[in-house]
Parts: structure tokens; sequence; C-alpha cells
């Protein structure tokens, strides 16, 4: 069940930022003083292959694997994001909804259907089996 994470740091006066945090899930989203979303990233499969649907209105939606860096057990090196090709909406769409039920309704359901519209906007997109 994802949980908010307390304290988060706050950069910008105009948007509030609020993490929740399960062992499948890290999202972060972006809200406005009226409280509608104005942009999230939801990391998903965080301890086998994380991945991240990130979405805002000026960029739209971003598909991405989290290369961790830890290739060797003697060098430590910076995560960043790669390419990577297949996003499986249904998979993520159904485990949100299982783990979600906690968040504020606006919240959840905004992400919910921006995961579910993914499928279709991102050229790589793959309902799972």
């Amino acid at each position: 069940m994802l949980q908010r994470i307390r304290g988060v740091r706050q950069d910008d006066a105009d948007r509030r930022r609020d993490w929740y945090q399960d062992e499948y899930f890290d999202l972060f989203v972006w809200t406005g003083a009226e409280g509608a979303v104005l942009a999230f990233q939801l990391c998903y499969d965080r301890l086998n292959h994380e991945r991240v649907l990130a979405w805002s209105p000026e960029r739209g939606f971003l598909h991405r694997r989290i290369d961790d860096g830890e290739q060797s057990p003697v060098k430590n090196m910076a995560p960043i994001l790669v390419t990577d090709g297949i996003f499986a909406a249904d998979h993520v769409a159904m485990e949100f909804d299982r783990r979600a039920a906690g968040l504020e309704a606006p919240v959840r359901e905004f992400v919910l259907r921006k995961i579910v519209e993914a499928d279709t906007a991102l050229p790589f997109a793959a309902s799972a089996a």
C-alpha cells in the first residue's frame, strides 16, 4: 500500500511536491494551489528492473528504465535513465489500482487515467499478458 513520505523538500512555491512509496512504487506528484495534478513520476518495479513513467503537460509522456550503475561491486556509479521500449500498461495499472487505495481520490484517479492513456500515447506500449 502506498504511503505518504513526510517532510518532502518543497523547491517551488507555486507547486507542492508529494512522495508516496511502497515496495513496488515510488510516486512523485506535483500539484497546484487548488490541488490539481500538474505532473507526476511513477517509478515501478523498484526492486527488480526499475522503470519510470513520467507525465507533464509540457512534455507529455516519458517512459525509461533506471540503470542503477551498479555493475561492479568496487565502483559506485550514479543512476541514469535509459531507453526502455516496453510499457506494460495493463500490469502497471492493475498494480497501481491495488496499491493506491489510500491516496486522495483526485490524485489516484488522475494517475490511473494517465497510466491507461500512456498505453496508446507511448510508441512502444504493450499490454501485459
